[in-house]
């Protein structure tokens, strides 16, 4: 078995290309750059790695510009305690499309996505929009083929499977249709289902007091997510540990017949 700390020590050059054969080719093509070397057409590197040599981790970040505000893609990847891949952070940004700024507050200060504070205007467009809960942008619809393509580089590992946090709900879900389960927290998952059944005491909660808290939201994952982020839940969000075997699609589901 390889380990990330092992690539970080290979020379820059051959660490560099270990690394960006993850991104997928749609990537590439999508804004023009070179599949290899990540450069635009005037030859400006727009891939930035952050490899510390006492790690076994990886950051990734991809602008489509030079000047652009955000990564297209960012990914952060670590090894899990016992030596699987760990994706920490995975981050698909359509930096084409319009940027709502739900990661600042009104003093212009991070609010972690919601952890630490929330921009409740900022959500709230973004809500209308079609985003979910922690989008400050439209998503490029690439998570497929580069879930595939971070299982590739897995298996070139030697790594068993894939493990991940889903940080909101609605990340738990579309992990689901990725062929993810759970390690800790399907049952917390289905008990969220159940609790948002016509009648239940989640669906009850749904009484219009917020914006986040519209009567239907029950009937998509996304309006259920953004009321869990908004606090509906008797207990604090905590984010479900999932894994995906290497070669394996588990074919979980816990809101059966729930659109996004």
């Amino acid at each position: 078995m390889i380990s990330l700390r092992q690539i970080n020590a290979l020379p820059v050059p051959e660490r560099d290309r270990c690394y960006l054969s993850i991104i997928p080719p749609s990537f590439s093509e999508r804004f023009g750059l070179d599949p290899l070397t990540f450069t635009d057409p005037q030859g400006r590197r727009l891939a930035s790695l952050e490899t510390p040599p006492d790690e076994a981790s990886v950051r990734i970040s991809i602008t489509h510009r030079a000047d652009a505000l955000d990564p297209a893609l960012f990914l952060k990847l670590d090894e899990s305690r016992y030596g699987n891949l760990q994706i920490t952070f995975i981050i698909l940004n359509d930096p084409e499309g319009p940027r709502f700024d739900v990661d600042l507050d009104d003093e212009g200060k991070v609010t972690e996505l919601g952890a630490r504070s929330r921009n409740l205007r900022a959500e709230e467009s973004a809500m209308r929009a079609g985003l979910t809960p922690g989008q400050i942008r439209p998503g490029l619809r690439m998570l497929r083929p580069t879930l595939d393509r971070i299982e590739a580089f897995a298996a070139r590992l030697g790594k068993s499977a894939l493990i991940l946090e889903a940080f909101y709900y609605h990340n738990a879900l579309v992990y689901e249709r990725q062929g993810f389960g759970y390690l800790a927290g399907r049952d917390r998952m289905e008990a969220i289902h159940r609790g948002f059944q016509p009648g239940a005491s989640l669906a009850g909660r749904l009484d219009g007091s917020t914006p986040f808290r519209a009567p239907g939201a029950w009937g998509s994952i996304r309006g259920r997510s953004w009321a869990i982020h908004d606090g509906l839940l008797p207990q604090r969000w905590w984010p479900p540990v999932m894994v995906r075997p290497i070669g394996e699609r588990l074919g979980i589901c816990t809101a059966p017949g729930v659109p996004f």
